[in-house]
């Protein structure tokens, strides 16, 4: 307890179960306002509570006799001479003298939010009674009992997040053991979100030891570039990706094993030469500026639609020299490197549901045809549909030729088998394709080269799968050889069986026609360099490091159905492999555009499950955004912890008191009198160090330690 209280008063009445009234008396250097902690003894009862400040009357100040000055000046009257004296007794009366304090009379409504027990609160029976003393708690003893429930080491193990906004020697922690309960961080535009949510990210990456979640990953979804500071830095902010790289520099704490910034992009506004060199020339200035920022090497991969292009960046070495990299090559690069550049569009698989939304087709026989095709072809992943490009080739084929049968549809396939084992015994590619070109008569050399390159990372996909080849050894051309020699009956079933899915009756040469244009639409916007096995392990890789999912340039287009399939993806990883003690945080930025109210997007279902089943996975989704009344409150209803800054927009407001179970509608009305200047705000919910203690908080931004000059 504090020794000289600031802050005396009493009760003076009961008002509801949870509610008092009090009198205090206040100095005028003191601050009493909402959410101000008190304390409360009730000598009755035998009892102590914590108390907190919801509402406040003043009433006009009066003067009061500094006691303890008046002492100072009555000792020095009487040790004094009579001339010395009359000196004292006239600065006594000046009207300059500081013999008076101000005070104010107060009235205050008080929230009872527990009986003291020891150093922590617990439920009470009876409310505070009239005439219980009212004083203001020592900030050691105070911060001892909000953090009581994450034990004597809560400065080593929590989320340092800032101090409270009326007593700033109180430092605040999140409980680290309830951050698997999904965030809510909302505020108005400048009111200070992102800056809480680089606090709490670098926090917790820099504790990750120390927490417990050695094996977890946190990804964060970068609209603006303001976590990489790509493509610019304020002055007077730290790029999230800064602090993460180098603790050291900020406080302390682990580093992350590896980091990665992932550009999706949309294949379709980068398909020529020329916008893919204009792209590549773009990464690698992102490449040059962050490697000599942060002087550390950067491995940078390009994922096109046929091409795979790579390079190593160090600080000062922006030449921008690519290089074509093999499978395997790339394989081990997603699995080991230390900082990586991805950018790569829609890998070559997605859902029927998402193929549906991609092409924008109204066929009937749609999914009918892609589910039988890839059923032939074996090429279901979990709910992912692998060889689009391929099923593209197929039917492209099957229009080609007029009145091409069954037969001479095997012929082909005979013949590109054939292909295959002249160019795995030495034969150059272009020859092996032009051979099976002329074998059948009808097919273009344009046709014959997408067949042959189609299928054959199909096959060398399909040997991967089948363990026939090894991933992290072999590239494609080693993978279908192996595939070939082992059952090329196999090889050639699983063609023939797609291409005569295709001769369905109901399949008339219009629905063909109409199936085709869809299936090239898809096609136009997935890598077929990118499949599933390569997109796992980058997904592996972000389950158990430190990502952030560059959304702002130079990510181009419309990237919705590309993210819905990355958060499935971290979805299928921890249900697939649960493992004690593992938590991956997932935090969406601008959530109102990912996941938006009243509109369906690939995005949004795919954050939805996280948000419903992600929990006991050890996935935790924290949702950011400037207007909560835009989310899905089907989404926002699943936040258990609730970060809320200055808001002052109805909509949000109301919102807020609907959709946000931890928060009082009296707690939400005092939203927009929050100082944005400060990052002042409200902490509720699960993961506050008491959950019975909602606190105002002025959040910390990240800022390096001054570092000592050598002498």
């Amino acid at each position: 307890m504090s020794v000289d209280p600031e802050i005396r008063g009493y009760t003076t009445r009961i008002m509801e179960y949870t509610r008092v009234e009090g009198v205090i008396l206040r100095p005028a250097e003191a601050v009493v306002k909402y959410g101000t902690i008190l304390r409360v003894d009730d000598r009755s009862q035998g009892k102590s509570f914590l108390v907190m400040v919801v509402d406040v009357k003043e009433e006009t100040t009066h003067p009061a006799l500094d006691v303890e000055r008046f002492k100072e000046l009555y000792l020095k009257i009487s040790e004094a001479r009579y001339l010395e004296a009359n000196k004292v007794l006239e600065e006594l009366f000046s009207p300059q003298q500081d013999l008076i304090r101000w005070s104010s009379i107060m009235t205050v409504d008080l929230r009872v939010l527990g009986s003291i027990e020891g150093q922590g609160l617990t439920g009470y029976e009876r409310p505070p009674r009239p005439m219980s003393t009212i004083t203001e708690p020592d900030p050691v003893w105070l911060e001892g009992v909000i953090h009581s429930s994450m034990g004597s080491g809560y400065r080593d193990r929590g989320i340092y997040i800032g101090t409270l906004s009326i007593n700033p020697r109180v430092r605040v922690y999140l409980n680290p053991e309830r951050l698997d309960t999904h965030v809510s961080i909302l505020a108005q535009t400048g009111a200070g979100k992102t800056e809480t949510v680089k606090r709490l990210i670098a926090e917790a990456s820099w504790r990750r030891s120390r927490i417990g979640y050695r094996k977890g990953g946190i990804v964060v979804f970068d609209i603006a570039g303001e976590y990489t500071g790509y493509p610019y830095i304020r002055a007077d902010t730290v790029p999230l990706l800064d602090a993460v790289m180098y603790p050291e520099h900020y406080g302390g704490g682990d580093r992350p094993g590896q980091a990665t910034i992932l550009v999706p992009y949309e294949l379709s506004r980068a398909s020529t030469d020329t916008q893919r060199d204009a792209l590549w020339s773009q990464l690698v200035d992102m490449a040059c500026r962050l490697s000599s920022r942060l002087s550390t090497s950067v491995d940078l991969v390009l994922i096109h639609s046929n091409t795979r292009l790579a390079a190593s960046i160090g600080p000062g070495e922006c030449g921008g020299r690519s290089s074509r990299i093999q499978y395997h090559r790339l394989y081990n690069l997603l699995e080991s490197s230390g900082f990586l550049i991805v950018a790569h569009p829609m890998p070559g698989f997605a859902t029927v549901e998402d193929l549906v939304d991609m092409t924008g087709t109204r066929s009937e026989y749609f999914e009918v045809l892609i589910s039988d095709m890839a059923s032939a072809l074996d090429s279901i992943d979990g709910q992912d549909i692998y060889g689009i490009h391929l099923m593209n080739t197929l039917s492209n084929l099957r229009l080609s030729i007029e009145r091409m049968s069954h037969d001479m549809s095997d012929r082909v396939i005979s013949n590109l088998i054939e292909a295959f084992r002249g160019w795995c015994s030495g034969r150059d590619a272009e020859k092996a394709i032009e051979e099976a070109r002329l074998a059948v008569g009808g097919i273009r050399s344009s046709q014959a080269k997408d067949l042959f390159f189609d299928s054959m990372r199909y096959l060398g996909w399909l040997s991967y799968r089948e363990g026939l080849a090894s991933p992290r050894e072999s590239g494609e051309k080693d993978a279908v050889c192996s595939l070939i020699d082992a059952s090329p009956d196999e090889a050639k079933a699983r063609l023939r069986e797609a291409i005569h899915v295709l001769w369905t009756p109901e399949y008339d040469r219009q629905t063909l026609r109409s199936l085709r244009r869809a299936l090239l639409k898809a096609s136009r916007q997935m890598s077929s360099v990118l499949d599933p096995i390569l997109f796992n392990v980058l997904m592996e890789r972000l389950a158990r490091g430190f990502a952030i999912i560059h959304i702002a340039p130079p990510s181009l287009g419309n990237v919705d159905v590309i993210l819905g399939l990355l958060v499935r993806r971290l979805f299928n990883i921890h249900s697939g492999r649960y493992e004690s003690g593992r938590l991956t945080l997932l935090v969406v930025e601008e959530a109102h555009n990912l996941a938006p109210a009243g509109v369906e997007k690939s995005s949004k279902e795919a954050l939805l499950r996280v948000a419903r089943e992600g929990r006991k996975w050890g996935l935790s989704l924290w949702l950011v955004s400037q207007r909560p009344s835009f989310i899905d409150s089907g989404i926002l209803s699943q936040t258990a912890t609730s970060i809320l800054l200055r808001t002052t927009n109805p909509e949000d407001l109301s919102m807020i008191k609907r959709g946000v179970e931890s928060v009082a509608a009296e707690m939400v009305d005092r939203l927009p009198e929050l100082e944005p200047t400060r990052g002042e705000a409200l902490v509720v919910g699960l993961a506050a160090p008491e959950r019975r203690i909602p606190l105002l908080v002025n959040v910390e931004r990240l800022k390096p330690i001054p570092r000592r000059e050598e002498p």
